[in-house]
């Protein structure tokens, strides 16, 4: 086709399925060139929340997420959201208004090296110099945010070149318009050696990492577990790689659900049992493998990643096995079948059963606790108990992530909870939760983020009305900066400035033109939940929760018994 560089680079992307737009409207060249009846503009408050709503696009869609920014600060914003899908593995595609060429180097207004500026936090940065590379340039962004391990991309539109006029064909590759691209498999030696050492294990575990939701895993993951009776413990983001109601099934493992009334407490316990570990697309973080404690040096350790850099990053590996996840557990079970490998091992299902239900008789005090200010686990557990299978939940990060992740039932496999866990920066969720149900608007989404966090996005709650989001936030309100409260108090016996005013966050949201409402009671849960479960456009509950309650991390438990205070 015959166009400007806007157009020729609106119309790639279209050819690419991309149905939302986030950002400005610059570089205003590819916005003007946009085809209302099939890419929806969402104009938002903040280009990071452009950066993170096109993250839970992509997360939802299977698709790379696309948000645009203006030069200089505009660009400089996204780097937040930019970082946090670089660590997660999300493809996010930034179109980032350059200054015209003939404008480089002789200090333009909010002049910007930005190819320098981004580069560190995404995996390539193009400039497009002539018109004619537009199309080429989108391809190519598309290639390598969907491949290998996926992450970000930028690409710099000069505001000269998206104005010139140039003959390019549009076209997308098939090959790269979803991701994981490109699947590796592991190497057929791993795949044997994998195979007969879990085989031969006496306490094997699997842990399922974020790469094994990326991968689509969830069924081969399953299966394995099932040939062999092998308990399924998960990172915080790989939650939903088997369901919750499965009877292999271990919960979040680490230290952040591993405290007080935690789910952790039942992974953590195999894991440390463990004589033969399989990782399946983790990058063995600090958080999920409690300070790097375990698996402990005896513990036999299989590592299966797409990306190379990540085996062997934390722990002495027995076997290495580089490979997308599903496609790798398929080649295994394929040569289990093969050879006639498989067991079963009953009594791996009742120590499971053993260790749940002793965790949930300990959490029953907490879950149905009728206390004023409302326990967050009672809150916790009237969501979990209105979710349906097809609901999202979007969280943000700090306490609201432990408590989420521990106290909320995961009803099926499959992608159930999005978090900001490749960087742990609060302020996500909302935008997460508004990109989400932009993408599939035909799901439930459920925003649960601490009032810290919320103070970071609250203007998005404007754009969600704006557009007409069906997103229900649920806001946890303790009236302070809890996880820095708490650890203050921890480690120094006191805390100093964590504390806010006493803000009703629903009024907020009326404010910016959301419904809602405020809750005080417990009793009163559950009714506000099917209320804004079932409303037309965002609705924002505020839910006043104890102060004084800890996420379930462990060496937390304690923090509160000299009633240390401000």
């Amino acid at each position: 086709m015959r166009g400007t560089g806007g157009a020729l680079v609106y119309e790639t992307l279209k050819s690419y399925g991309v149905t939302c737009l986030f950002g400005m409207e610059d570089p205003i060249h590819v916005f003007h060139a946009v085809d209302r009846a099939f890419t929806r503009i969402v104009t938002v408050r903040d280009e990071k929340h452009a950066a993170i709503m096109a993250h839970g696009y992509a997360q939802v869609t299977g698709r790379p997420g696309v948000c645009a920014a203006t030069f200089g600060p505009g660009a400089t914003n996204l780097i937040t959201g930019l970082l946090e899908a670089q660590r997660s593995s999300v493809p996010v595609i930034a179109l980032v208004q350059d200054h015209p060429l003939r404008l480089k180097n002789k200090n333009a207004s909010s002049a910007l090296d930005h190819a320098v500026a981004l580069a560190p936090y995404v995996k390539d940065v193009t400039r497009i110099d002539a018109a004619e590379q537009a199309a080429d340039a989108v391809r190519k962004a598309f290639r390598i945010a969907t491949s290998g391990r996926p992450g970000p991309v930028v690409l710099l539109c000069p505001g000269d070149v998206m104005a010139a006029e140039a003959e390019a064909q549009t076209w997308a590759d098939p090959a790269y318009t979803h991701f994981p691209a490109n699947r590796v498999r592991a190497s057929r030696e791993s795949i044997e050696k994998a195979a007969e050492l879990v085989a031969t294990a006496q306490r094997p575990l699997l842990i399922a990492g974020g790469g094994s939701i990326i991968s689509g895993a969830e069924d081969e993951i399953r299966m394995l577990a099932e040939l062999f009776d092998i308990p399924v413990a998960t990172t915080m983001t790989g939650r939903g790689a088997i369901a919750d109601t499965h009877p292999l099934a271990a919960g979040p493992l680490g230290s952040t659900t591993g405290g007080r009334y935690g789910r952790g407490q039942i992974s953590n316990r195999l894991f440390a049992d463990a004589d033969v570990v399989f990782v399946l697309g983790s990058r063995t973080g600090q958080i999920c493998y409690s300070d790097w404690s375990l698996p402990k040096p005896e513990t036999k350790l299989i590592h299966l990643d797409i990306d190379p850099a990540e085996i062997g990053r934390n722990f002495a590996t027995d076997i290495a096995m580089v490979g997308d996840v599903r496609d790798t557990l398929r080649d295994l079970m394929a040569y289990c079948a093969d050879n006639g490998l498989a067991r079963t091992n009953p009594e791996a299902r009742a120590r499971i059963g053993q260790l749940t239900e002793g965790w949930r008789a300990d959490f029953r005090s907490v879950a149905e606790s009728m206390q004023i200010p409302i326990r967050p686990e009672r809150l916790l557990a009237e969501i979990s108990a209105q979710v349906e299978e097809t609901t999202l939940i979007v969280t943000d990060a700090s306490y609201i992530t432990g408590w989420a992740m521990s106290h909320i039932d995961v009803p099926s496999s499959g992608r159930f909870i999005l978090s900001p866990r490749g960087t742990g920066g609060i302020g996500w969720s909302l935008p997460a939760a508004i990109g989400a149900k932009l993408a599939d608007p035909s799901r439930k989404v459920v925003c649960v983020t601490g009032d810290g966090a919320f103070g970071y996005v609250i203007n998005e709650l404007e754009t969600a009305a704006r557009y007409g989001v069906d997103v229900l936030v649920v806001v946890f309100n303790n009236g302070t900066l809890g996880f820095q409260r708490h650890w203050e108090q921890k480690v120094m016996g006191s805390y100093l400035e964590c504390d806010f005013l006493d803000i009703d966050y629903a009024e907020v949201g009326r404010a910016l033109k959301c419904r809602g409402e405020r809750v005080t009671d417990p009793e009163a849960v559950a009714a506000s939940l099917a209320r804004g479960l079932s409303a037309d456009g965002p609705y924002v509950i505020d839910v006043v929760i104890d102060p004084n309650a800890t996420a379930p991390i462990v060496g937390f438990e304690t923090i509160l018994a000299r009633d240390a205070v401000h």
